[in-house]
Parts: structure tokens; C-alpha cells; sequence
């Protein structure tokens, strides 16, 4: 796991994401509107060190289709291979009293997610999503709007690496005029859990040890990619 970045694109300046800045280990922005089409992105350190800032980590050009989404998933592959990982958001509508999950492996090892009630519940039966394979998406669980959340373990083992519960935003009626919230009771939302490993000890990406964001174990984050308000 890697620490505070910086993202820009270089290529022009209209339509494109050059203030992303401070980006932290786990941690992600609301889509960014951009201009369809190649786009040139580095990824530099953030420092007030402009030694350390100036020089940037990832030079790559990124294909953008018109009206899609995308995640870009910084990840240290290797300990000298850094590169980002291009993950698309276009989550399907869920169906009616429906909310969409899928999970997102962004470690280097395979893994077995279960889609569950809590975080409690014991794992059972086959995985909602089996043998993901690293940098890796799930396809979308249609799931009756309700408590959820994603545990996970080593491909083919039963002994759990991470649980996390999906953010609950409501289960009330929304209040007339008012839009509804994302969240795992709200029907029409979609969400990706992603589950990251511990960050690489000894680096600037984080240690601490404080719940929910202890760094020194893997963890699940839960990211909306659909508002039950589209």
C-alpha cells in the first residue's frame, strides 16, 4: 500500500482533473468529469519537498470512452512496480427494491469474497465471488436493499482476512422533495467494496492501528458507483 499522491492530467488543461491532490492510502475522490478520449496522466508523491514531489512515480496514457466511469487504482504491484490499475464503473440500474455489490480485489493475491448480512455472520457455501484474481472486479450481486457486508479470505480458505459492513445511509421513507441517500438500504444503489492489503511497513503509507483504519492488517473500503437518485 502506498502513501499521498498527486494526480494530474498533463495533456491539457480543459477537462481535466489537475487539482487531485493529497490523495491517501485507501482512500478515493467523487468521479471527475474528463475529456473522452487518450489522456496523458502522471501520478507524483505529495511532499512540500519539491525534490521529492517533482518526480512523478507513473507516466501513462489512459483511453477514456464517453459516458463511462472509471476507477484508477494506484497499487504497488511489486516493490519496484508501481502503475494504475483502470477499473470500470458502470454499474446496471438494480433492479426495483434492489441494491447492486460487487467486490474489488485490490491486493496481489487471490481471494473469495462473501456478500453477507454483518459482519458477524459466519461465511457459508460458495463465495459471491470466487478466486477473484489480484486487481481484479467481481461482477454486480443484486441484492434486496437491507444490512450488507463484504468478508473476505485467501482464495479456497475459510479463515477470514477482512469484514467490513456497507454504509447504511437509511432505511426511511426519503422526505418529499428530497433525493434518497446512497447507502446499502437504499434501493438503486450500487456499490464496490474493495478490500486492500496492509500497507507495506517501513514505507510513508500509513501505520496506524486505530479502527476502523488499522493499516497494519488488510481492510475493506466502500465506494458508491451508482446514486439511487440516477
Amino acid at each position: 500500500m502506498l502513501g499521498y499522491f498527486w494526480w494530474p492530467m498533463i495533456d491539457q488543461v480543459d477537462w481535466s482533473f489537475n487539482g487531485i491532490q493529497n490523495i491517501a492510502c485507501r482512500s478515493g475522490t467523487e468521479h471527475q468529469p474528463v475529456e473522452a478520449k487518450a489522456r496523458q496522466i502522471r501520478v507524483f508523491p505529495n511532499s512540500n519537498n519539491p525534490v521529492i514531489t517533482s518526480a512523478f512515480m507513473v507516466d501513462t496514457t489512459i483511453t477514456f470512452a464517453a459516458n463511462s466511469r472509471y476507477t484508477l487504482l494506484l497499487t504497488r504491484e511489486t516493490p519496484t512496480k508501481v502503475h494504475l490499475v483502470v477499473i470500470n464503473d458502470d454499474a446496471p440500474a438494480p433492479a426495483t427494491g434492489q441494491v447492486a455489490i460487487r467486490a474489488v480485489n485490490a491486493s496481489t493475491g487471490a481471494i473469495d469474497a462473501y456478500v453477507v448480512d454483518t459482519t458477524t455472520t459466519p461465511i457459508s457455501g460458495s463465495p459471491s465471488a470466487a478466486n477473484l484474481a489480484a486487481f481484479a472486479a467481481s461482477g454486480w450481486l443484486g441484492r434486496a436493499a437491507a444490512r450488507a457486508a463484504l468478508t473476505v479470505t485467501p482464495a479456497g480458505s475459510a479463515v477470514v482476512s477482512a469484514t467490513r459492513a456497507g454504509p447504511p445511509s437509511t432505511n426511511a421513507a426519503t422526505p418529499a422533495g428530497e433525493k434518497p441517500i446512497a447507502g446499502v438500504y437504499s434501493a438503486g444503489t450500487a456499490l464496490s467494496a474493495f478490500y486492500f492489503p496492509r500497507s507495506v511497513a517501513g514505507t510513508s503509507a500509513p501505520q496506524t492501528t486505530t479502527a476502523p483504519n488499522n493499516f497494519t492488517v488488510p481492510g475493506i473500503v466502500w465506494f458508491v458507483d451508482r446514486n439511487p437518485a440516477q
